[in-house]
């Protein structure tokens, strides 16, 4: 609601804000949560009660993947009736350009991947199947907004990719 209230405003966030704000508001952690649901009897209760309560892997693995999200959404998000992305609060907030703040994003995707990583193998709380089912979401976010928005904007790359993955690892 906070964000729509800030379009609706006109308002720009500060870096803080955005950062706040959009960490509650995107779907990550929840489509990772119900991916759990499809392992099986590798999950129990407790994974979920483990993923629910803000875990260091999980979070940091959300913060990854907001932060692909804002590098390559933040053009279209300024065509619609929408919050000011990441990238643009940051602009507004420090006075850079468009230029600089892409690289700086791209840097914090490295240093997001570093964390995510340090997470990942300090992690005792769930079994390595666990683990890896959030590394793996990390991943697929990777391929999904590598250099463009190909989950927004599905492409024959995407398409490609999945045939391959999915239809022809089936049919060999």
């Amino acid at each position: 609601m906070t964000e729509a209230k800030w379009a609706n405003e006109g308002y720009m966030p500060t870096m803080e804000e955005h950062l706040q704000v959009s960490y509650i508001n995107i779907a990550y952690k929840c489509v990772l949560i119900v991916g759990f649901a499809a392992m099986g009897d590798v999950i129990t209760h407790e994974t979920f009660k483990w993923a629910l309560n803000d875990p260091p892997l999980v979070n940091a693995c959300c913060r990854l993947c907001q932060t692909m999200d804002d590098n390559v959404n933040h053009e279209s998000a300024q065509d619609r009736k929408h919050v000011a992305s990441g990238i643009k609060c940051y602009m507004n907030e420090f006075g850079v350009s468009e230029e600089q703040t892409n690289e700086l994003f791209k840097e914090r995707v490295e240093d997001a991947w570093k964390e995510l990583n340090g997470k990942f193998i300090t992690c005792k709380d769930v079994k390595l199947p666990t683990t890896m089912r959030v590394i793996n979401f990390a991943r697929s976010m990777e391929f999904l907004y590598k250099n463009k928005d190909h989950y927004t904007n599905v492409g024959d790359e995407l398409i490609n990719h999945t045939m391959y993955l999915l239809v022809d690892a089936v049919i060999t």
